[in-house]
């Protein structure tokens, strides 16, 4: 009994079903009348079933013939597509390549990125900005890579790599005096203004808050961080952030200015997430490259920023 399935008989096969008479089907397909009775026959022998009942009337599907005549039909269609798909890939390594980049992270990795993938993908497509659903758009393949600070480290079949981590800052009011700027003084002084409930960096900020015992009489909610700093440089209140999300939007150091901490300041990492396996090096490159650009970057910035930023010399494999 045949171990594999010869996908040209398949497609004869399919021929024969269609015309049910085996000298329509010889027409069809070139052949003599004989020649396709030989190949209805092989598949049969090779199969051990019967797959037409025989008549002067014609051909008629056995239930055997049936069931194959459905697979076949599906097994040629799945040929098509592999061929279709295979056929993107002679003119270029990666025919499409599809990135999300947390917006905090875009403004210093993404030139780098598009420089250096745009001469081996044909279509390159790079999201960014403050969508609430860009994890479960990646996990259903809608994004082939994924650059945030999700490093959706309980999902397996995924590869991740670590560029960075940045720990949190605090940030209030250039007119508020040095020796006020600390936590329990500001949470006196002023509201605190923080980002919106349901995201990952409200957590982060909640969980330090509680863990220093801090209980925020008046705050303001806001979803978006330049709307946060231009509060803040207006006097309205104090924040806590990142220094990525800080420097994208390059505030006025004479208006706003950063304030230490009170140990342990929590930290969140920023990593390339792929589906393993697909990409070949593309992600190292992706990674090396995002890396490189923040470090060259934070050099420009000021030192509580830079300092708050812990920068690998080589890209780690989460």
């Amino acid at each position: 009994m045949a171990r594999h399935l010869d996908l040209r008989l398949l497609a004869q096969f399919q021929v024969v079903c269609e015309t049910a008479k085996m000298a329509t089907a010889a027409r069809r397909l070139g052949l003599s009348a004989p020649a396709v009775s030989q190949i209805v026959q092989k598949l049969e022998r090779d199969l051990g079933v019967v797959l037409f009942e025989r008549s002067s009337q014609g051909l008629r599907l056995t239930p055997a013939g049936s069931i194959l005549q459905e697979r076949a039909s599906e097994i040629l269609g799945c040929e098509e597509d592999i061929l279709r798909e295979m056929d993107a890939y002679r003119a270029q390594l990666l025919p499409k390549l599809r990135i999300y980049i947390a917006e905090s992270v875009a403004r210093y990795a993404m030139p780098a990125i598009v420089s250096e993938l745009h001469p081996v993908v044909g279509h390159l497509e790079v999201k960014s900005g403050r969508s609430t659903s860009y994890v479960q758009e990646f996990l259903k393949g809608e994004y082939d890579v994924l650059i945030s600070s999700e490093g959706l480290g309980d999902v397996p079949g995924l590869d991740r790599y670590k560029i960075c981590t940045e720990r949190l800052i605090g940030l209030c009011p250039a007119a508020v005096p040095p020796d006020r700027r600390r936590l329990p003084e500001l949470v006196d002084d002023l509201p605190f203004i923080g980002p919106g409930f349901n995201s990952r960096m409200h957590q982060l900020i909640e969980g330090y808050l509680a863990n220093q015992r801090l209980d925020l009489p008046r705050s303001i909610e806001c979803s978006s961080v330049a709307p946060i700093l231009e509060m803040v440089g207006s006097g309205i209140g104090w924040t806590l952030s990142t220094p990525l999300s800080v420097a994208y939007y390059q505030p006025d150091p004479s208006r706003i200015a950063t304030f230490e901490l009170p140990q342990p300041v929590p930290a969140r990492s920023i990593f390339v997430v792929v589906h393993g396996g697909k990409l070949l090096d593309v992600p190292q490159v992706i990674a090396t490259r995002s890396n490189a650009a923040i470090r060259r970057h934070a050099g420009m910035w000021p030192p509580r920023l830079a300092e708050a930023l812990t920068i690998p010399l080589d890209v780690t494999d989460g």
